[in-house]
């Protein structure tokens, strides 16, 4: 007898697609369920109705449009989800159509809609509790939501993901969930990163759009105070002492540290060698990477650096953290340093710089990382969990 189909809800709201990690990781996801062949599972991605960053898979989208929520709607859910009253009020009836048929959500974001207010069953990713170790980079609001949200969720969920073991211990630490709830499973990184096809052509192009120097290390991140800026611009400016033609390229979007990194640029006297690009169309970042003599990773703070994965993926050797899950995730296929101490950042970068032999043989290893991925066995991962959870 045949079985019955279960309709799995990803919720990819992405807002304005300049949502970094949680872009990527959205898309990484994505990449794995589409290839699934189980005719009893049929995935639905849930998006806004302006997004077309998913249109182009072959999975049913829906597009639903949310009303703005107002103070008092954002004020009474936030009370819902600390009394866990499961309850969809304000929904609309377009809304409500929408999710009428879903098993099961998967949520890759720290969200709390619709599912909890729908009293449904679903599986969130909760990529790290930060907020716990540098309680100075939020405000207290921030705080406050983040710790109503990452404590009912984690309660009230079905099953969690995280992608490092480290993040799994905070779980279980701080949050009191059982670690028999969590699952570690790093996301591979997009899949048209991998084995990605170079237009030659390109290069000069991309080169020209941007203003690219020649030779430039790479840190692509939005300037939260946790990405470690300042620090880097202090060792930048001592490697420059001995490679006065690098240039340091930053990408990301101007978030709460930005005007902090503008002053510390002209308080070095960097500014003719520090470039902020802004948001980058992800179609041109494989250029800024391949051309880049290394991707910086200098955060304090990272479950798992999507950035670095993609580094891996297109041979560009990488210099980061040894911090938090970093060290899990480069092993060693990358070269690390203490984020906080300025000459040790310098001289990791700079025996990059010179190393060639070490160059070689990090990017070596790092694309072989890359290559035992599988969005296949990523996606079976997902469907054990969702088959455990779900009668069929």
């Amino acid at each position: 007898m045949k079985q019955n189909v279960k309709k799995i809800g990803v919720l990819a709201f992405l807002g304005d697609g300049h949502s970094g990690g949680i872009c990527q990781y959205s898309q990484s996801l994505v990449d794995a369920l589409a290839t699934n062949t189980d005719q009893n599972i049929q995935y639905i991605i849930i998006t806004d109705h302006n997004e077309n960053f998913f249109d182009h898979y072959r999975l049913e989208i829906r597009k639903i449009t949310r009303p703005k929520a107002s103070l008092v709607v954002k004020i009474t859910r936030l009370i819902q989800l600390y009394f866990k009253i499961k309850k969809p009020l304000f929904f609309s009836q377009d809304e409500l159509a929408a999710y009428e048929d879903l098993d099961l959500f998967i949520c890759p974001v720290i969200s709390a809609y619709p599912h909890f207010y729908l009293n449904r069953p679903f599986i969130f990713t909760l990529h790290d509790l930060q907020e716990r170790y540098y309680p100075e980079y939020f405000t207290l609001t921030t705080r406050i939501i983040r710790y109503v949200l990452n404590t009912v969720l984690s309660a009230t969920s079905t099953h969690i993901l995280c992608e490092s073991n480290y993040v799994k211990t905070d779980i279980v630490k701080f949050l009191k969930q059982k670690a028999t709830k969590i699952s570690v499973i790093p996301a591979p990184p997009p899949s048209n990163l991998i084995n990605f096809t170079f237009d030659n052509d390109k290069f000069a192009t991309i080169v020209a759009k941007y203003q690219l120097p020649a030779k430039y290390l790479l840190y692509p991140a939005q300037f939260w105070y946790h990405k470690n800026h300042l620090k880097l611009l202090e060792a930048f400016k001592l490697i420059t002492k001995q490679h006065d033609d690098l240039h340091l390229v930053l990408t990301g979007s101007k978030k709460n540290n930005y005007p902090n990194v503008i002053a510390k640029i002209q308080e070095l006297e960097l500014a003719d060698k520090v470039l902020h690009l802004g948001y980058i169309a992800y179609e041109d970042l494989p250029y800024l990477y391949k051309m880049s003599a290394m991707l910086v990773m200098p955060t304090l703070f990272e479950s798992i650096s999507i950035p670095i994965y993609e580094a891996f993926a297109l041979q560009v050797p990488v210099c980061a953290s040894n911090v938090v899950a970093l060290p899990e995730q480069v092993q060693d296929a990358g070269l690390l340093f203490d984020p906080n101490d300025t000459t040790d950042i310098a001289n990791k970068i700079m025996q990059l710089l010179t190393d060639s032999q070490l160059r070689e043989t990090i990017v070596a290893k790092g694309y072989a990382k890359i290559l035992n991925f599988s969005h296949g066995k990523y996606k079976d991962q997902i469907i054990d969990i969702i088959r455990n959870l779900l009668p069929f």
